[in-house]
């Protein structure tokens, strides 16, 4: 295996792909069936069940920086990122199997079935920020900046999208319960063994990869710039710590300004952002444009999120009224499987699971076989940008899903090309921008770019329903992508020595 790593064959970029695909496995399964399992299962309402998804990014929030940083200084079981790889492949596999399980674990401990349901996002959650940043970290830390960087980190995102595809798959033909007993499964056994036959080294190595190439060396941000980095977009923060506060102690009370508030949070941030591109028009700086890189990928999230937690109602108040029963192309696979008439509930999970599965499929073929090739020729960030602004346009087309259930479909095959460079290429730009020494609180940092977003979906989903009661909350999603667009349009592809951009 150290010949294999070292010249980076495909079979080992597969192999240090494995633990983030696991993960990535864990959050398909979380998507297909988190909010399905909660409203259907449980009886949640959607109010509630957008407080359970506000806890994971909260945890996420605190938990990956200080991962990030812990595991640039850690030395154990052979290794700086495999402790809290085999950790949190665990913790992952413990908290979805408890998914199955709150009335009785609310039962058997006298508290509310929401406390419960919080407390093991949190746990799930925990065990995916404990493994995303160490896993992202591996891939930086064991290929060279450049075409193998982002080769890394494109099979990294195929692989995972192969492993999102099948999450999908299981939960239209054999259901989400089942789909939740196999990630227990997958969620261990992926975190765990490939950690067996990769090498890591007690600091940054390169002697089993190929020599940094001078044409991308370049000023790197440090840690601490990455931290003040988030600072345009703390509102978030303050406006999630907010929604949590009003839900929890004040019991809903102060809703009726929680939709101003979002709209200020917003304002804010984006003035924040446009005082930032003013500035670096005037004086550029690696540290002016890593916080643009972050401001895109943090708006990019805050739509993606949304859709995370809110496409299930869409699909079910929208979708489902203007489909034919006899005709939802997505209840044919569990019709072939089970022979039975889905329920009302069953569609709506099989068309939200249907419209995951073409947006993953898209998602894990295009890295390898498209954005790589066109990595080569453009720039990166040229790539990204074009992406994201495809998947302002893919929203716009699931927008229209309320006529019928083709147009949702059409829409996330579109999404799918935003989100196959959003998990792949953007982490070899923000990689290339940060000091290698400092990788692992880096890549917390970038994490908490899309967790602060994150905190500000209930707003998104309150000024939804105030709009139309969800009618238009993909239009939402496509404004969000529209900015992050804005936002790249920005970024130059590299900095020279001093720090100044090159190119448009």
């Amino acid at each position: 295996m150290l010949d294999a790593q070292k010249n980076l064959t495909t079979g080992f970029l597969i192999l240090l792909s494995l633990p983030a695909a696991a993960i990535g496995f864990c959050l398909s399964a979380g998507i297909a069936s988190t909010t399905w399992l909660l409203s259907t299962r449980y009886g949640l309402h959607i109010d509630n069940i957008a407080l359970i998804w506000l806890a994971g990014p909260l945890m996420g929030l605190l938990v990956q920086p200080i991962v990030g940083a812990l595991s640039d200084r850690t030395w154990l079981l052979n290794g700086r990122r495999r402790p809290y790889l085999l950790v949190g492949g665990i913790a992952g596999a413990v908290s979805m199997f408890a998914m199955l399980k709150l009335d009785r674990i609310a039962t058997s401990t006298g508290l509310s079935l929401l406390v419960i349901a919080v407390v093991v996002a949190l746990l799930c959650d925990l065990s995916t920020n404990v493994t995303f940043n160490p896993a992202r970290s591996l891939v930086a830390d064991l290929t060279p900046e450049g075409p193998d960087r982002v080769r890394g980190y494109s099979w990294m995102q195929t692989v995972s999208g192969f492993f999102g595809i099948s999450a999908y798959m299981i939960s239209l033909v054999l259901g989400n319960e089942a789909l939740i007993l196999i990630t227990v499964a997958v969620t261990f056994a992926f975190s765990v063994l490939p950690m067996l036959f990769i090498r890591e080294f007690a600091a940054p190595d390169k002697r089993l990869a190929p020599p940094e190439s001078a044409a991308v060396s370049r000023e790197h941000a440090t840690g601490n710039d990455a931290f003040k980095a988030l600072l345009p977009m703390s509102a978030f923060m303050f406006y999630g710590i907010f929604i949590a506060v009003d839900k929890l102690v004040f019991d809903g009370a102060l809703a009726d300004v929680s939709v101003p508030l979002f709209i200020l949070a917003v304002g804010i941030t984006l003035a924040w952002g446009a005082a930032i591109v003013w500035r670096a028009r005037a004086n550029p700086s690696s540290e002016l444009r890593l916080r643009k890189i972050l401001l895109g990928h943090g708006f990019a999230w805050l739509g993606v999120q949304g859709m995370f937690v809110m496409a299930f109602f869409f699909v079910r108040d929208f979708v489902v009224p203007n489909t034919a029963p006899g005709s939802v192309l997505a209840n044919a696979f569990l019709r072939l499987a089970h022979g039975a008439e889905p329920t009302a509930g069953d569609t709506a999970g099989n068309i939200l699971s249907l419209g995951f599965l073409l947006l993953n499929v898209v998602g894990a073929l295009l890295p390898i076989l498209l954005l790589k090739p066109l990595c080569a020729r453009w720039d990166k960030v040229l790539v990204h940008r074009s992406a994201m602004g495809l998947m302002a346009v893919g929203y716009l087309l699931v927008s229209m899903g309320a006529n019928g259930e083709i147009f949702y479909y059409a829409g996330m095959l579109m999404c799918g090309i935003g989100w196959s460079s959003l998990i792949s290429i953007v982490f070899a730009i923000f990689s290339e921008s940060v000091n290698s020494d400092e990788m692992g609180v880096s890549m917390g940092v970038f994490n908490s770019s899309l967790v602060l977003p994150a905190l500000a979906v209930p707003g998104l989903l309150k000024l939804s329903d105030a709009l139309g009661h969800h009618r238009w909350m993909f239009v939402l999603f496509a404004l969000c992508l529209a900015v992050s667009f804005a936002f790249w349009c920005t970024v130059s592809d590299r900095t020279s020595a001093d720090g100044v951009q090159q190119g448009p």
